[in-house]
């Protein structure tokens, strides 16, 4: 009678692949983080353009002028708000009353800190223009009844995400007739169109 041979992996073979996956997880991870932190940051200039967006499209839909407030967030002031009002800077209700809350994951910088924001300009082909920027602190900008900007100016929103420097910066500019473009920036103060 011939024994049978039990076939497996030995404990020395199960430690080399648990090693081998231990060294490719340890040189994937940071990149993967990194990447990961700059679709936090794109996905919350994404949400600054929707409300803003969202804003014009509820102006033109009333025929009235409705502002986009950006202010602080009562609660937790390292969170701001982004929520829409009449002239009268009552909130609206029903289906246009929208807020976004940015956090973490990308909030408003100032331009002061924005390395490359005076690039900006001339690399989105706004000439002598300069952007407004809207700060921190918050503002307002306003949309007459046909969604155009009103004053009729650039407006900018830079964004970073402050526990990930190397994610760079994005910028989110606010044409005068209501178009908007999402900018990306390197830490370099290079800038990319992303839509």
């Amino acid at each position: 009678m011939r024994a049978r041979r039990v076939s497996g992996f030995s404990l020395t073979e199960l430690v080399v692949a648990m090693a081998v996956a231990m060294i490719l997880m340890a040189i994937g991870l940071p990149y993967f983080l990194r990447a990961y932190r700059s679709y936090q940051l794109t996905s919350a200039a994404t949400q600054m353009a929707d409300i803003v967006r969202l804003t014009r499209y509820e102006a033109i839909r009333r025929n009235k002028t409705v502002n986009c407030v950006i202010q602080p967030d009562s609660v937790n002031p390292t969170m701001t708000n982004a929520s829409m009002t009449d002239v009268n800077g009552n909130a609206l209700t029903g289906m246009g009353a929208r807020v976004i809350l940015l956090g973490s994951g990308g909030n408003l910088v100032a331009p002061g800190s924005v390395t490359g924001a005076s690039a900006l300009p001339s690399q989105a082909a706004l000439g002598a223009t300069t952007p407004t920027a809207v700060p921190p602190s918050g503002g307002i900008v306003t949309f007459d009844a046909r969604g155009a900007v009103n004053p009729g100016n650039v407006t900018v929103f830079y964004l970073n995400a402050p526990g990930s420097p190397d994610s760079g910066f994005r910028a989110v500019l606010l044409m005068p007739a209501g178009s908007i473009q999402i900018w990306s920036g390197d830490s370099a103060g290079n800038w990319l169109q992303l839509r």
